[in-house]
């Protein structure tokens, strides 16, 4: 082990014995299974926004120049899978029968020159990155001028007997297909089969967008359940009656029972086949968390929740927060106490078998403030 594996190894140590110091350390259930290192999928979300701040409006030379190097980057880091942000707000990084192209890849929605979608995808693979397609399934928009936006397309008048206009706890005016329409679950789908018949993706990857605040709030959680069960097994039919190799996996709130509030049938997905081949949910919170009870071991306990729950041992993945390196948190405190926090994370969730971890966002790679947390994380 090198002198710089040692001083890692050492301040990990001490930043585990403060928290035990903090509160008692929960018993860790370790799975029987758990994937081999070299196997672990490590992973980086890449972003509308990232793509609307990098990648927005540039020429096919410019775009494939950007995106080579956004991969050399998430490589550098030892990653291995990318997520990309395919349709984000009822739109598309693709020519599409379904959905008008991506507003925050191209100004007014105008059509390019070249397919992103192919090039992204044939530029990792080039690469040895498996490349997810990230698909938002409900949402069209995430305030009043992506709404206005929206409105302008001919898409609105053919989504708008099954879709809802709501007010968002901010007072922005968004747009959600409802999920209680078949007419939504034969969109979402048609869309699904479009990208997997059409591109050699090697997942489609849903995130935490369900019933979001605001939007349906009368519905009751069982209502919800049920309303996007039938969606994600729909989907998941049709993607491995196309592409059986293909992988459906979804990314829920990291706190299983907002994720349940929400709609997110964890429970079924976790225990049931025909729904999901992994959860990945985003474990946002460090074990240094202060709540009027005294510190909490927030990721390790939410860690260890998820893993009680997988009765079918799928692969899970844990979604960890590279945004909020060195942020200054009144309650969450290691975020600014340390710069170990994603390296003790891994180790963390793979004592429980995790198989693997994606960071939330892109961005962030290419901040200074987050470059000791990489580091850190690409050692182990």
């Amino acid at each position: 082990m090198t002198k710089r594996h040692k001083n890692i190894l050492t301040r990990i140590i001490a930043f585990i014995l403060l928290f035990s110091l903090l509160a008692a350390s929960p018993a860790m259930e370790i799975r029987a299974k758990a994937a081999p290192a070299d196997a672990d999928k490590k992973a980086c979300w890449i972003s509308f926004l990232d793509i609307e701040a990098l990648l927005q409006d540039k020429n096919e030379k410019d775009f494939r120049s950007r995106v080579s190097a956004m991969y050399d980057r998430v490589i550098q880091y030892g990653m291995n899978t990318v997520i990309v942000h395919v349709r984000a707000l009822g739109d598309a990084m693709y020519p599409s029968d379904y959905y008008p192209w991506a507003e925050y890849f191209t100004t007014g929605r105008r059509e390019p020159s070249y397919d992103p979608l192919q090039i992204m995808l044939d530029l990792a693979h080039q690469k040895n990155l498996q490349f997810e397609a990230w698909i938002n399934p409900y949402r069209l928009s995430r305030n009043s001028s992506s709404t206005l936006s929206f409105k302008a397309t001919p898409h609105y008048e053919a989504f708008r007997s099954f879709s809802i206009e709501y007010t968002a706890p901010g007072g922005q005016t968004c747009l959600v297909l409802d999920p209680a329409k078949p007419e939504t679950r034969e969109l979402i789908t048609n869309g699904v089969k479009e990208i997997v018949s059409r591109y050699d993706v090697d997942g489609i990857h849903f995130d935490d967008y369900f019933y979001v605040s605001g939007m349906a709030d009368n519905i009751d959680t069982a209502t919800r359940k049920k309303n996007v069960n039938a969606l994600v097994s729909q989907v998941y039919k049709a993607i491995k009656s196309i592409r059986p190799d293909c992988t459906f996996g979804i990314s829920p709130a990291g706190n299983p029972d907002s994720a349940r509030d929400q709609g997110a049938d964890i429970d079924t997905w976790l225990s049931t086949p025909g729904y999901v081949d992994y959860i990945m949910p985003q474990v946002y919170w460090t074990d240094v968390y202060v709540t009027s009870k005294g510190a909490e071991l927030m990721f390790t306990n939410r860690c260890s929740a998820w893993t009680k729950i997988n009765k079918l041992d799928l692969p899970l993945y844990v979604g960890l927060a590279l945004y909020r390196a060195g942020e200054k948190s009144k309650t969450d405190l290691g975020w600014s106490t340390s710069d170990t926090n994603l390296a003790y994370q891994y180790l963390t969730a793979k004592q429980f078998g995790y198989d693997g971890y994606a960071l939330f966002r892109y961005q962030w790679l290419e901040k200074d403030i987050a470059a000791a947390e990489l580091d850190h994380l690409k050692d182990y």
